[in-house]
């Protein structure tokens, strides 16, 4: 009787754990110049700030793939300078003005922010019991102590536990390249990525529906 029991409780675990959401995006806040209501940039070059040059090929990267996937056109600055140190200002615009861009994306982390709360323990038990009929060996009434263990076994005692929560916050500015100003800037909060990988993808996928969103991109 047991093995039934614990193959349903495995499967039971199984879907749960596929059925756990994953990595979401939020924009907790944006601007758009109101100067800008009509521009529509046809070509945006990715600049990404980041603590080191891995993280920011692969932010940059996520936002050109994101960007193109919306219907837009963008190009990753590592591409044209690959430097790992800071890159200096005549670089970046020489780069730009060459590129035919009209439009220049910078995005950095703000903050990663974590966050304890503890649940109390709980102790709960269902109000309803079930009462059983006997079967014939077992005599008359409605399944004794059968019936009563199975119903009231279902009281249990759960115990405290801590959980940990880990906020990650974006910031990405849209500059026109024709007046230099800032067209529009987004902050984008994810909670709990699975990995830096998911954490790129759902950030940079969630800034690009905005854009689109907006009209910003085509």
């Amino acid at each position: 009787m047991r093995k039934p029991i614990f193959l349903l409780a495995c499967v039971a675990f199984l879907v749960t754990a596929a059925c756990k959401p994953s990595t979401t995006t939020s924009i907790s806040q944006s601007f758009r110049n109101p100067g800008f209501e009509h521009t529509v940039f046809k070509k945006l070059f990715v600049l990404g700030v980041a603590p080191t040059q891995e993280g920011r090929i692969a932010f940059e990267d996520g936002f050109v793939a994101a960007i193109e996937k919306e219907g837009g056109k963008a190009q990753a600055s590592w591409t044209i300078l690959p430097e790992s140190t800071r890159l200096p200002d005549d670089a970046i615009y020489g780069a730009v003005q060459h590129g035919s861009f009209d439009g220049v994306l910078v995005t950095r982390v703000l903050s990663v922010d974590k966050s304890t709360t503890f649940t109390p323990p709980k102790r709960y038990n269902r109000p309803r019991t079930t009462h059983y009929r006997a079967g014939p060996a077992w005599g008359m009434g409605f399944g004794g102590y059968m019936g009563f263990y199975g119903t009231t076994f279902t009281e249990v005692h759960r115990p405290g536990y801590l959980e940990t929560t880990k906020t990650i916050r974006l910031e990405t500015n849209l500059y026109s390249v024709a007046t230099n100003d800032l067209v529009w800037t987004g902050q984008s909060e994810t909670v709990d990525p699975k990995s830096m990988p998911s954490l790129i993808a759902s950030m940079t996928a969630s800034v690009a529906r905005r854009l689109k969103k907006e009209e910003l991109i085509p």
